[in-house]
């Protein structure tokens, strides 16, 4: 069901995936203490490894997330164990991505870590991932399973569930719409939908008018990453200049996961020629990843949160934690100016805004 993979060994690294492994770095980096701090093992893996570098030199996640963790080697030597189970379909790509591996580990100039285990293997995903995580012992301590496929998804939805069961676990994968909006009928792909889907849910793409096709199937898949186990679930969305979507959908167990992957998020470098997106925002306005200041887009959800009801400010803190790509910080900001143009007022009249302050919809 994805399309068509790259047939050459290396390939040039586009717009997204610069943005996608600056997002990347930026939450392992918060990740990595995080878990070795609190669990004696933790697993890093990637279902769709690559060949660990581009044709322009820049590396792959492989070779982005052993950085991270080289960087952090003061948790490994204290005895916590790391493993990282990296996984591709092609043989070739396996064989140059172990031997980036081992530049990197050269580069750091130090013997690798005695608790940091390392694994390459050649295989489907959906095939060889499990029984690999059960190799190194990853269930039953926290996962972070980067599947990023090519136009995906491509991840039996067992593999999702097996993940998901785990205390502290998440996945990030990649997600085109493209193949299914245009292919979706056709018996085949739909059985390896299915397969993905973890049910026919997603088949009624094929029904939806054209324009509201992809967001059909992204919320499509975020009820599957739910059916799977993960409590809390973040969509995100880059578009090239192009105008091509490729949307990351974060799945995790923990509040404070999504905090960190939002705060990944709001911090990630402009990347020319990429602009950032929540899919769930009917306008769909682009994001000012900069600015902290008023979010429109984000008022426009609060407003329909509210509705006719009167709520205080942490109740919309939590509904844009939980149910948009903004962090609780942009909340406040945004009531003022909602405040200020008459949209929105306090119950009773003040002027401060806390977390404790009552809301609601002018003359409602």
């Amino acid at each position: 069901m994805a399309v068509a993979t790259p047939k050459t060994l290396v390939w040039d690294r586009d717009a997204h995936t610069a943005a996608k492994h600056d997002l990347l770095r930026r939450y392992l980096e918060a990740w990595t203490p995080i878990l070795l701090q609190r669990f004696p093992r933790v697993t890093y893996a990637e279902g769709f490894a690559g060949p660990g570098i581009y044709k322009g030199g820049e590396p792959g996640s492989p070779v982005i997330a052993l950085e991270v963790f080289l960087a952090r080697r003061d948790l490994l030597d204290a005895g916590k164990r790391l493993s990282m189970v990296l996984i591709d379909a092609d043989r070739a790509r396996v064989q140059h991505l172990d031997k980036q591996l081992s530049q990197t580990l050269t580069t750091h100039g130090r013997p690798k870590p005695a608790t940091l285990d390392i694994r390459t293997q050649h295989g489907e995903c959906g095939d060889v991932l499990h029984p690999e995580l059960a190799k190194v012992a990853a269930y039953g301590q926290p996962i972070f399973a980067v599947l990023d496929s090519f136009g995906g998804p491509g991840i039996p939805f067992d593999v999702l569930q097996a993940i998901a069961s785990n205390k502290s676990s998440e996945v990030l994968v990649t997600f085109g719409t493209n193949f299914l909006t245009r292919f979706g009928d056709v018996t085949q792909h739909q059985a390896s939908g299915d397969r993905a889907f973890g049910g026919t849910h997603w088949r009624a793409v094929t029904s939806q008018p054209s324009q509201a096709k992809k967001t059909f199937l992204v919320d499509a898949y975020r009820q599957t990453l739910k059916m799977a186990g993960f409590a809390h679930i973040l969509t995100f969305e880059m578009i090239d200049e192009a105008g091509h979507a490729l949307f990351l959908i974060f799945g995790t167990n923990g509040p404070r996961g999504l905090e960190k992957m939002k705060d990944a998020i709001w911090k990630v470098d402009p990347i020319a020629g990429v602009s950032y997106r929540d899919p769930r925002d009917q306008a769909q306005t682009l994001l000012d990843l900069v600015a902290e200041s008023d979010k429109p887009s984000l008022g426009r959800m609060l407003l329909t949160e509210l509705n006719d009801r009167t709520l205080d400010v942490e109740a919309l803190r939590q509904h844009a934690l939980f149910e948009t790509v903004y962090r609780p910080e942009h909340v406040i900001p945004t009531v003022r100016g909602l405040i200020a143009d008459g949209t929105l007022e306090t119950v009773p009249a003040r002027k401060g805004i806390t977390k404790s302050t009552l809301v609601r919809r002018t003359g409602t």
